[in-house]
């Protein structure tokens, strides 16, 4: 008996070492990820889930053939990683590339990715090309799905002159290019953008201010306000309950919308014209008359297995949303995204007899940087480690190989530049960079050379792998110069770029500013570098010589949990940096207000950033808070703050409009915040989400106020 059993638990074993044995050399479908679409002189990257052998690549074993199935003698290489193959150097054409099964260090089957070099962007084609589009990125998307759970189961220039001007305007990062904001003035009217109105304020009596116009908003959010001429520009997020893709099946989906309102009698607006696209807002610029509107969209292209779906972005110029005619539909060449970015521009001096100009681009973006000649968008890459991979032409199986969990993701923005003329919107090029930027004024373009700061890696844990780039790039964005690796474990706080200089904070326990040389953008060079206590999140140009910068202070303190010391932030510093010696930079003068806690919106939007030139007068909206027990925060007080700074003088405080907390408040009220500095002349105002004040700007005496009861 007791051999029996013997003999079936060795035939047991044996079973199932055979087929463990079968399990491990049956070959496995070889998961792509790679664009379909390239332009010529770029590299054409495949990201593999099995890797590949070196000596294949010596031996043959992985080639590119044309379309004829004629064997080129292509430049192709292997990444360290032996993931990832590069191929360069390919004319324009169509070409398959060629990976023997016997490439693989493990098992696996032969691998074809088909692919196609291009010389300039072209329009998709038909419906279908679109659909195949979405096909994979629907097919990839189960893939990334597939793969999360089984690791899972293991273990983000120059600023706009105002002298000489007798009314404030938008803080804007270039000169002459409207971003717009939530508070603007004519010089006459001050008009404001809170929750679902448009106010309009008469301040030409800024004693006896008066409330002249409402515009009701009924399923819209205005995001920006811009002035020409009698036009006001409203920017609107719009949430649409949309049932196009099927009747029984309602989507709330985002529409930004440029309602264009007749204010040539500001107590009567009336709406001249309204037209919008699918997607969030990403931004705005006007330059010259011209409004160009960017957005971001994806469509429901999940859905495609169950029903029909309109992969085309809606658009709407003032009747009936459509889809996006087809030919104004292109793929960025490269792009790994199922999302689109819509970029729409209007003359909004002739808006009887010009329509909107819109084109849609198969690829995201996030910041934009827009100078006269060009709009520059960017979108963070992780390569790799892509989330959304997108191959045209590859049929993606359910896969069994799991990407290693710690498998590092190849960090980099790609960047893509419009040509702008009116309302010609063309795109020029693409390049992509190590790392990712922090927000537009990570990017300038100077000279017809195109400058982008980034940090690649991560600057937190016990073994920060950061380290932070500046790249120049030609007018076909073209890499033509270079400084990597500043500030290693530390990361980009805020950017500066003034003519040739680029101004670089970075931060972990002190403040590194590092000014950068860029007037040969083949050989930009550090001139110099100055540490200090806290850091800078929005750095300001004050003459040529100079900067202002908003950020906080910090200290180090002794962690009650850990007992190690660790860096934390107390209040907001203002600090006036002389860079009049590029070698040595100064910290010449600070200003620290309140206690920990304390903030301002002007340390993440700059927009909220007040100057009056003429007067030397920088200011911004403030809540106060300071240390309170057991590491608590009590709250102080909210309002705002004028400072006169000068280089001969340094940080003088000017204006204090700041309310104290009332006894037993334990927080601030959004509705009595002060949301934007503006002046006309010689008052001062503040604009809150329920009233506007005016202040005499010399003695900062209040003269008069105006409800507006949001």
């Amino acid at each position: 008996m007791k051999k029996r059993i013997w003999i079936s638990a060795g035939v047991l074993i044996l079973l199932i070492i055979a087929v463990t044995v079968g399990f491990l050399l049956r070959e496995r479908k070889v998961e792509v990820t790679a664009a379909s679409v390239i332009f010529s002189g770029h590299p054409y990257h495949v990201y593999l889930t099995q890797s590949v052998d070196q000596q294949a690549i010596r031996e043959g074993k992985v080639y590119v053939t044309d379309e004829k199935g004629n064997k080129l003698d292509a430049a192709i290489s292997l990444n360290d990683n032996q993931r990832t193959i590069t191929i360069e150097d390919l004319s324009m054409g169509k070409y398959i590339l060629h990976i023997d099964k016997k490439a693989f260090k493990r098992a696996a089957s032969k691998t074809t990715v088909e692919f196609q070099v291009i010389e300039k962007l072209e329009s998709v084609q038909s419906v279908e090309e679109l659909e195949k589009y979405f096909e994979a990125a629907l097919a990839i998307r189960k893939q990334n799905d597939q793969k999360f759970e089984m690791e899972d189961g293991v273990v983000e220039e120059s600023a706009a002159d105002t002298s000489g001007s007798d009314h404030s305007t938008t803080n804007n990062q270039v000169e002459g290019i409207d971003e717009g904001d939530i508070v603007i003035t004519d010089g006459k009217y001050i008009y404001t953008a809170v929750n679902q109105k448009i106010n309009i304020v008469d301040a030409q009596d800024p004693k006896n201010l008066r409330h002249v116009a409402t515009i009701q908003l009924k399923n819209s959010y205005p995001q920006l306000l811009l002035k020409e001429g009698n036009y006001l520009i409203a920017l609107l997020d719009e949430m649409v309950l949309n049932s196009k893709d099927n009747k029984e099946n309602y989507i709330w989906q985002s529409f930004t919308k440029a309602a264009i309102y007749d204010v040539s009698d500001a107590s009567n607006p009336k709406l001249a014209k309204e037209f919008g696209q699918e997607g969030y807002m990403n931004g705005v610029r006007k330059y010259n008359g011209v409004l160009y509107m960017v957005s971001g969209y994806s469509p429901n292209y999940w859905f495609m297995e169950e029903r029909e779906v309109e992969l085309r972005p809606y658009i709407s110029d003032g009747g009936e949303t459509t889809p996006l005619e087809i030919e104004n539909i292109s793929i960025i060449p490269g792009s790994l995204e199922p999302s689109y970015t819509i970029i729409s521009a209007i003359d909004l001096n002739n808006l009887t007899s010009k329509e909107v100009i819109t084109k849609g681009y198969l690829g995201s973006s996030s910041a934009l940087y827009m100078s006269p000649n060009a709009l520059y968008l960017t979108a963070f890459d992780y390569g790799e480690g892509a989330p959304m991979p997108i191959d045209l032409n590859i049929t993606v199986s359910d896969g069994d190989t799991p990407v290693s969990s710690g498998q590092t993701a190849d960090q980099k923005t790609n960047i893509y530049k419009f040509i702008i003329s009116g309302t010609n919107i063309e795109f020029a090029a693409s390049e992509s960079v190590k790392g990712h930027v922090l927000n537009q004024f990570s990017m300038d373009e100077h000279n017809g050379y195109f400058r982008i700061a980034t940090t690649e890696g991560v600057a937190w844990g016990s073994q920060p792998t950061s380290k932070n780039h500046l790249f120049i790039l030609n007018g076909n964005l073209e890499k033509v110069g270079e400084v990597t690796d500043l500030a290693k474990g530390e990361r980009i706080y805020s950017v500066r770029f003034m003519g040739d200089k680029a101004y670089i904070v970075t931060f972990k326990e002190t403040d590194p500013l590092f000014v950068i040389d860029t007037s040969d953008p083949g050989n930009p060079t550090v001139l110099g570098e100055l540490k200090i206590p806290g850091f800078s999140n929005y750095l300001h140009p004050l003459g040529d010589h100079h900067l202002i910068g908003i950020g906080y202070d910090t200290e180090q303190r002794m962690d009650s949990w850990s007992k190690e010391p660790v860096t934390v932030t107390t209040g907001m510093k203002i600090s006036l940096f002389d860079v009049s010696d590029f070698a040595n930079p100064k910290e010449q003068d600070t200003a620290v207000i309140g206690g920990r806690g304390t903030y301002s919106e002007a340390q993440y939007n700059h927009k909220a950033f007040f100057r009056n030139e003429e007067l030397n007068y920088y200011g911004f909206p403030v809540i106060l808070y300071e240390d309170g027990k057991k590491d608590e925060i009590q709250y102080k007080g909210l309002g705002a703050v004028i400072y006169e700074i000068t280089p001969e003088r340094g940080i003088q405080l000017k204006g204090d409009i700041i309310t104290p907390a009332k006894t037993g408040e334990l927080y601030e009220d959004w509705n009595t915040s002060i949301l934007r500095l503006a002046y006309i002349g010689d008052v001062l105002y503040t604009v809150s989400p329920n009233e506007v004040k005016s202040y005499d700007i010399n003695t900062f005496n209040q003269i008069g106020q105006v409800g507006i009861h949001n």
